[in-house]
């Protein structure tokens, strides 16, 4: 052998045994990476938004003044909150005087892993950390709920005082990021009223309710729900249905259905729009005719809380959404002024925000890049039943003579007088001919 083939060879061996070397290095530094995943967690419902939907409307989804647990903490714009949360502390700390700090510490930290598996991302806070925020966020969420519900206020106090900051921090605690799970703040306020002499004997589900939905007591159907994960999920089960969907029933047939055309087109069609008294936003009901919606009021967290909800329909109920199907729906009647306008005039939406075209542009807007699962869409049937009933040339014809010649009381009467005349002639023509005979 050549001594120029030997150096080759040796060469070669060189080159492949330090690939191998490397190989195995990589190998090896990868398998350090699976050992340093968290496991996954079922327990997971606090979710970041996707950057799709972000990007359609950004400010809906990003707090105004206060940042609630992990994944907004430390935000430079937002920290001005943080010596209110520390006031608010400090008067939480007060209510209960056989309670030190440390006692509502050790409750943080005793869920402190059960807690950072309610989100989505890995939480880099330390423990410390971490736990000083949760505190601080969970206890200032009481406080806000206690002030609220009792109006018992520092004159001083930077959000119930001058400027009125509630409705925007209201606004904050429903966003999908902006959230802590509920038993955080639940064993926060049953630690510090331990006790029945204090005044507030409210359980912390009433407050909630008094705080989010405007009702001092907590709705039967958020009682049968059963375990509440947190704000946005509470407001959520609020707003569902009375009647649920049957999931055993659902099958791809389900998708053989079509979305009806606008409310002015459905108005033209005969159909009328009548306001449906329901404690659920979703109780849509289409019988005889008539549109049944129960109201909706439009005002300026309007567009952000139903943004919130879908979005966190789409991470943790892709499947069984319903306040997607509901915005999907009112989307799709209401794409003009008109639409806008009818349902104005039936009382169905109240606007608040002083422009009906703001109304319509949410409407064409709130649904981009959004999913939905078409057989499993809640309204169908409704959907199916609606475009029937427009595409009947009888109804349209009633609707027309309806909307043309008996919308007011004048117009009545020359019809009638109109018709009468015609009988009469039509009479006197008759008698004329059979006299003509005889």
């Amino acid at each position: 052998m050549s001594s120029k083939t030997y150096r080759s060879k040796k060469r070669k061996r060189v080159s492949t045994g330090r690939m191998e070397h490397g190989v195995h290095q990589l190998a090896k530094s990868i398998r350090k990476k699976f050992e340093e995943l968290t496991p996954l967690s079922s327990k997971c419902c606090i979710y970041k938004v996707p950057r799709t939907l972000r990007n359609v409307n950004l400010s809906s989804y990003e707090p105004c003044l206060i940042s609630i647990g992990p994944l907004n903490h430390g935000m430079e714009r937002l920290q001005g909150m943080q010596e209110q949360k520390l006031r608010y502390l400090q008067n939480f700390l007060r209510r209960n005087g056989e309670k030190t700090l440390k006692d509502y510490l050790k409750v943080i930290k005793d869920c402190e892993q059960e807690t950072r598996e309610c989100y989505i991302e890995s939480i880099s806070l330390s423990s410390d950390e971490f736990v000083e925020m949760m505190l601080l966020d969970g206890c200032f969420i009481i406080e806000f709920f206690l002030n609220w519900y009792w109006d018992t206020l520092d004159e001083d106090d930077r959000i119930f005082g001058k400027p009125s900051l509630e409705h925007v921090i209201r606004r904050d605690l429903l966003l999908i990021e902006n959230q802590l799970p509920f038993f955080v703040i639940e064993r926060l306020y049953d630690l510090v009223f331990d006790y029945e002499s204090y005044e507030s004997s409210h359980a912390l589900t009433d407050l909630t309710s008094e705080v989010l939905l405007g009702k001092k007591e907590l709705p039967k159907k958020i009682k049968r729900h059963g375990e509440i994960l947190h704000l946005v999920d509470f407001m959520r089960t609020y707003f569902l249905p009375k009647h649920l969907r049957n999931k055993s029933h659902a099958s791809p047939h389900d998708a053989c259905w079509e979305f009806p055309p606008g409310v002015g087109d459905l108005h033209d069609a005969g159909i009328k729009f009548v306001v449906y008294k329901s404690d659920s936003l979703l109780d849509i009901k289409f019988k005889g005719g008539v549109l049944y919606i129960p109201k909706l009021e439009v005002e300026d967290h309007t567009e952000c809380i139903l943004l919130n909800l879908m979005a966190f329909e789409q991470c943790h109920y892709h499947s069984d959404s319903y306040i997607v199907d509901y915005v999907l729906l009112m989307d799709v009647l209401i794409t003009t002024l008109k639409d806008v306008n009818i349902l104005l005039s039936n009382g169905i939406i109240t606007n608040s925000l002083g422009s009906n075209d703001e109304v319509a542009h949410i409407f064409n807007t709130i649904c981009r890049e959004t999913n939905y699962e078409a057989h499993k869409f809640y309204y169908s049937g409704i959907c199916r039943r609606l475009v029937a009933h427009s595409k009947e040339p009888w109804n349209r014809w009633k609707a027309s003579l309806r909307h043309d010649y008996f919308n007011n009381p004048f117009t009545i009467i020359s019809v009638v007088a109109a018709i009468f005349l015609l009988i009469l002639t039509v009479v006197q023509t008759a008698c004329s001919i059979v006299a003509l005979k005889h």
